[in-house]
């Protein structure tokens, strides 16, 4: 008689690596809270990206039906949405045109924290860095800096939707989105709290975030070079990303999480190693390293009792 514990152990590192709910050209319900001003460049862009995401060869067809949420208006019904984007605390580009940047203003989600913990369902990300302003930017590691560029280099052009785009900030923001809106219940991407004043919301008193992440979070460095162990390589929040395209963004991520219980750590730090620069939610608790050992010395067939998903683009 085979033993089945191996195998049990290896079907539970497959699922969680595959987290597969939604079908490829699925639409998903997006509320995206912001503070930007209604004009901004902010809101022009992501707003521009919903309208064009499912074109994005590596999104796979993945629809949004964008709403935005106003900082200070009164709250959307979630139950309406798969999920909840909530924009970083960075405001650059969130002024209207030739105006003062917009000031970080997050009343909308401490004040409603009661609504968003009842609808909250088993999918969340969260990220040290503002990606969705460097993918408006679009920032990728892989184009080198060039300081007699106008732009300073470092970025694909056409922003968003050159193909150099994906393995950067856009996917990393993407993929999030798509990742998130795929599970039960509302699924919750949030971008850096920080640096503006009037940010850091994660460990606010009202904050939803607050019992998970309370101590768990430094912001006394930042990351350049982001590292994917072979497991997080193949997450599909982590589809067609690679560490240097997640790299050199001036400044990729603000941010450093110690363990979270109940997250896996998405993207490592190679600056504080042993540390993550974004996490998620478990939907199935990984095996350790030394379970997988066991499987492989136990059971010489656990590579024919389930085959590791070469694909991690499915959400």
């Amino acid at each position: 008689m085979k033993n089945v514990y191996p195998r049990m152990l290896f079907a539970a590192l497959v699922a969680s690596l595959s987290f597969t709910s939604l079908t490829q050209g699925a639409s998903i319900g997006v509320l995206w809270y912001t503070y930007a001003h209604p004009d901004s460049r902010y809101r022009q862009d992501i707003s521009w990206l919903s309208r064009i995401v499912h074109t994005l060869p590596r999104s796979k067809g993945m629809r949004w039906n964008l709403t935005f949420w106003d900082a200070g208006s009164a709250m959307p019904d979630l139950a309406r949405f798969d999920v909840l984007v909530i924009e970083s605390g960075e405001a650059f580009l969130t002024g209207p045109l030739n105006g003062p940047l917009a000031v970080p203003d997050y009343r909308g989600i401490l004040n409603n924290r009661a609504a968003i913990e009842a609808a909250r369902g088993d999918r969340t990300f969260i990220t040290g860095a503002d990606s969705d302003f460097h993918a408006i930017r679009g920032d990728t590691g892989n184009i080198p800096d060039d300081s007699g560029a106008p732009d300073g280099g470092g970025k694909c052009i056409p922003a968003m939707i050159s193909p150099d785009c994906w393995d950067g900030a856009l996917g990393h923001l993407v993929n999030a989105v798509n990742w998130a809106g795929s599970g039960n219940g509302l699924g919750i991407v949030s971008f850096l709290d920080g640096e503006h004043a009037g940010s850091f919301w994660w460990t606010h008193e009202n904050s939803f975030l607050r019992g998970e992440l309370d101590g768990k979070v430094d912001y006394a460095d930042s990351e350049q070079a982001p590292t994917l162990d072979p497991l997080q390589a193949r997450h599909p929040l982590n589809c067609g990303l690679t560490s240097p395209g997640l790299s050199d963004w001036d400044k990729s991520f603000h941010a450093f999480f110690l363990p979270v219980e109940g997250y896996t750590p998405i993207i490592g730090s190679s600056q504080n190693p042993g540390r993550a620069v974004a996490i998620a939610t478990s939907v199935v608790p990984p095996p350790t390293e030394a379970e997988i050992y066991i499987m492989m010395m136990t059971d010489p067939d656990w590579a024919d009792a389930v085959v590791l998903p070469q694909n991690p683009c499915l959400f």
